[in-house]
């Protein structure tokens, strides 16, 4: 739903009353009387009409019933509630996810940005200058009629759909753009953001939106958790520099600001240009004022966000949505302290040119909004009884962004004297922004806004971001009903139903540390068929090995593996969950959907550098929902296997050992093991693969563990020290605050601030490195190593016995790439280079996976095959039919080959210069594509 607000339903200016109009009053007033006394007398179901028909005023305009009204002590009853849904149905109770869009804020001088030298790889080389600000920053003087909305409540139906169909982007098979060498922006028109709020994310539309992939509440029901991306790292290639540009709020809101509660009438004595509902001479009600450290309240020194809770009030008939309490966003730790003790030298959080992939740590944004402490609202949140039988959920948080400009550089950090010291340290300005609150401002003339009036506290720190400079003293923040905003964002069930649940439904002392359930447990993203990066190959064997890679795992230690199945970005006729239940138990897995495609599929080495956002975000998500219950924890593929080594017999062991050394960190060093050539078979379904008669490639063996066929290592053990590029890591969730695919980018030793080392009497320096205690490299011979065993597809093995050959010079990219083990494991000078057909020996298998973790793994998947094949029928979930969409070409026809449908469409678009319907009619007179 696409709408604008209107002003249909102001309330028209008050007339003199004469003798007639009072007459008139009093009689609609016995009417109404009258009219009031026999709706009492209405049955339930036409009470549900009334309702049905207050939501609408029949154009199109959105009508909130009694959101205003707020309760200061919420009470809560599940019967009560659940009676509430039998009797009105879900579409009284349900409140839709609605996304409100707010105009650019108006924060810079047109025409002054310097976006640096774009052919420039170097991402902080030239980078370029911030557009001057506007100082103080102008009032946003938006109002309601101002904002668009869009609505989400045919996507995001029930607490069933989280996290799954949050508004993160389209889905599958409506796309605008390819995630691969896409040149495609919207600053060129070529792509609408309103029709992507519309159909998808609201994001580029709003980019102080957070884009949100997952949200749920802590178990105590206090805190609700908001796990997000950094959309403006979805493109970094100059052709996207506007885009890039307009993203830059994404960033900002990774800041914290500062802020203080007023009343109404402080609030239009300082503002009185804000917007006001007319004729609303009400005192009540918070306000908020952007202001310094030194004045702003304790909550509120590090925020960026206004939380308004509303909950369904089921003591009325019908129920009405009823406003809870307001708290202020904090986060779990400062992104702008972390950016600021990453390196020794200049370091901004963004810079105008945008090549800022390399800074990982920046990459996810998670945030949290405190529940008020009203009544039964947090009870209700711990015990998830708020959440109905049909998963409509009774609580809703709205999150408001605090909007303002974004602060570059080292020198315009904004911090507390605890946190470094009273005074930045001078940094070298290799970028050249420690000039900018000087010389890069313009004063907007505000004289009671103006810091030379010296009237305000002293500041607390001596250099760094002068919020007296850029906010001024009468900043008040709008109202949120002309604020743009995510509006009934649901509060479902914690991760921890199941696990540990406050007794009762009552929240649960909150200095009590959250019990770990679990001592290792796994986080894996993965999907049934996909394409790597650059769509360079397709895979479709995830089922096969995901059921060996966590049998595997649960066999050496591993107690719980969460698999987040990203199938739905790829294709709608398969899934994971029906590969993994019943033949795991849920005690074994849990299962998330998580179809969110990856923003940018590009090779890291594209000028448009790839960026993996539903990976990284379901990692976010993985470490943010089950950390807490788990001592141990890592991510890793379905082609990743962990193997313990010595005299360990299990990962539990390994971990224990290296908890009692003081680790909290193991790093797993990652090279390439290829298929053993004995374990492979002819190959000729492919181009490349010649025919029937004279096959050219081969293929893994059918029956083959994968475990097995790839044990063969091209690099020996111990690994060389380039193999930590592409490194893997088991951490410990209590002290890695964020996890990157292959490093932990936030641990609480990057977090400790100059008072806390002083007072633990350590030495503290702006920049952090971890020490090689706590993040250790495994022993591989004799505590732990990874076999990498990445899917060598059939066409990459291509005349494999001539690149085999011992001395063959073979050109770039046509290396062989099957194994051939060293005999005895051995390479040393004087030993056979090759076999007796004089194929070149190249890797080295690893015995102790052969000799005692195959056999043991085979044991294992029998005993669960035999135990799957005993159940009943009835225990297998059936698989899901999914609708085709028969205006669609994609919908209908099926392209039979290795790519699904719309991808295949969009490589002949983009490599064989098609247009969208060639490239259609292609498929179907080649053949390719069927009903």
């Amino acid at each position: 739903m696409h709408t604008t607000m209107s002003s249909s339903n102001r309330r028209p200016k008050p007339h003199n009353h004469n003798l007639l109009l009072r007459i008139v009053a009093i009689c609609i007033a016995l009417n109404v009387i009258v009219q009031l006394s026999l709706h009492l007398h209405l049955d339930q179901h036409l009470a549900v009409e009334l309702v049905k028909q207050s939501q609408t005023d029949g154009s199109n305009n959105i009508i909130i019933l009694n959101h205003q009204s707020g309760i200061t002590h919420y009470k809560f009853s599940k019967s009560q509630a659940e009676t509430s849904l039998q009797t009105y149905g879900r579409h009284v109770i349900f409140q839709p996810l609605r996304a409100y869009i707010e105009k650019e804020l108006n924060d810079t001088v047109p025409n002054t940005l310097d976006t640096g030298n774009l052919d420039e790889k170097k991402p902080k080389v030239e980078v370029g200058r911030p557009g001057r600000w506007y100082v103080p920053l102008p009032l946003r003087e938006g109002t309601p009629d101002d904002l668009t909305v869009f609505e989400y409540g045919h996507k995001l139906k029930s607490c069933h759909d989280l996290p799954g169909k949050l508004p993160i982007d389209r889905g599958f098979g409506d796309h605008a753009t390819s995630n691969v060498n896409n040149k495609l922006t919207y600053a060129s028109g070529q792509l609408d953001k309103w029709e992507e709020a519309k159909e998808g994310c609201p994001v580029n539309a709003d980019p102080f939106l957070p884009w949100l992939h997952d949200m749920f509440p802590d178990r105590t029901g206090s805190v609700i958790h908001f796990i997000a991306q950094n959309r403006r790292r979805c493109n970094s290639g100059k052709q996207h520099i506007a885009d890039i540009v307009a993203l830059q709020p994404q960033v900002t809101i990774m800041q914290p600001v500062s802020v203080q509660r007023v009343d109404e009438a402080t609030a239009r004595k300082l503002a009185p240009e804000l917007w006001s509902p007319k004729n609303d001479d009400s005192s009540n009600g918070t306000r908020y004022r952007l202001a310094p450290h030194e004045e702003s309240d304790p909550d509120a020194m590090f925020t960026r966000f206004i939380c308004r809770f509303r909950a369904m009030d089921y003591s009325q008939s019908p129920p009405v949505l009823v406003n809870v309490g307001e708290t202020l966003s904090t986060y779990p730790y400062n992104y702008e302290f972390v950016n600021y003790r990453k390196e020794l030298q200049d370091l901004s959080m963004l810079t105008p040119k945008g090549k800022d992939n390399p800074m990982f740590w920046l990459a996810q944004l998670r945030f949290d909004c405190p529940v008020p402490d009203n009544g039964d609202l947090r009870s209700v949140i711990a015990s998830g009884d708020g959440v109905l039988s049909d998963g409509t959920p009774s609580v809703y948080v709205d999150v408001v962004p605090i909007r303002t400009a974004p602060r570059y550089g080292k020198a315009m950090s904004y911090f507390t004297p605890d946190m470094a010291g009273d005074r930045l340290d001078q940094f070298s300005d290799k970028l050249q922004f420690n000039d900018l609150m000087e010389s890069n401002v313009m004063n907007t003339g505000d004289v009671q806004a103006s810091d030379s009036a010296n009237n305000h506290p002293g500041r607390l720190m001596k250099n760094g971001f002068d919020p007296w400079l850029f906010w001024g003293k009468r900043h008040v923040l709008p109202r949120i009903e002309a604020s743009g905003r995510f509006e009934n964002l649901p509060v479902c069930r914690h991760p921890g139903v199941g696990y540990s649940t406050p007794d009762d439904g009552a929240a649960a002392d909150t200095a009590k540390e959250t019990p770990k359930k679990h001592k290792l447990t796994a986080c894996l993203w993965a999907a049934a068929t996909f394409t790597t990066r650059g769509n360079a190959e397709a895979v479709s064997n995830t089922q096969s090995r995901l059921i060996e890679w966590i049998e595997f795992h649960l066999m050496v230690g591993f107690d719980h593996i969460y698999v987040y199945d990203n199938t739905g970005a790829h294709t709608d006729e398969l899934d994971l969950e029906s590969t993994l239940y019943p033949r795991f138990l849920e005690s074994e897995v849990t299962y998330i959907d998580w179809p969110s495609r990856v923003c940018n599929n590009n090779i890291p080495a594209h000028e448009n550098t790839g960026e993996r956002s539903s990976q990284y975000a379901a990692e976010n998500s993985c470490r943010a929902r089950y950390g807490p219950y788990t001592e141990w924890m890592a991510s890793f593929d379905t082609d990743e296997y962990l193997i313990p080594m010595g005299n360990y017999n299990s990962m539990v062991e390994v971990v224990d050992d290296a908890a009692n050394r003081g680790t909290q960190i193991l790093t797993f060093k990652s090279t390439r093991a290829v298929p053993i050539v004995s374990f492979m078979e002819p190959f000729h379904e492919h181009e490349l693969c010649g025919d029937e008669s004279s096959p050219r490639c081969l293929k893994v063996k059918d029956d083959v563990l994968f475990a097995e066929a790839y044990n063969c290592d091209f690099e020996k053990s111990p690994k060389p020290e380039w193999a930590t590029r592409a490194k893997k890591q088991l951490y410990r969730p209590d002290y890695v605050m964020t996890h990157y695919v292959h490093y932990a980018t936030v641990t609480q030793g990057l977090l400790q601030t100059k008072d806390e080392a002083l007072k633990a009497g350590r030495q503290w320096s702006p920049s952090f490195h971890e020490s090689k205690t706590v993040d250790r490299v495994t022993d591989e011979k004799n505590q732990a190593v990874m076999l990498h065993s990445k899917t060598t597809v059939p066409e990459y093995t291509t005349d494999w016995s001539d690149r085999c050959k011992y001395g063959a010079k073979n050109k770039q990219g046509e290396n062989c790439r099957v194994g051939l083990p060293w005999p005895g494991n051995t390479n040393t000078i004087g030993a056979e280079k090759s076999d007796e057909n004089g194929l070149a020996y190249n890797c080295f298998t690893n015995q102790k996976l052969n000799e005692v973790w195959i056999p043991k793994l085979r044991s294992a998947m029998k005993n669960r095959d035999d135990r799957v094949a005993k159940l009943p029928s009835d225990a297998f979930k059936p698989k899901k039919v999914k609708q085709k969409d028969p205006n669609k070409f994609c919908g209908h026809c099926k392209w039979q080959g290795l790519f699904e449908c719309n991808q295949r469409v969009g490589f002949l678009m983009e490599k064989k210069k098609m247009t969208e319907g060639e490239a259609k009619e292609s498929l179907m007179a080649e053949g390719h594509c069927k009903p």
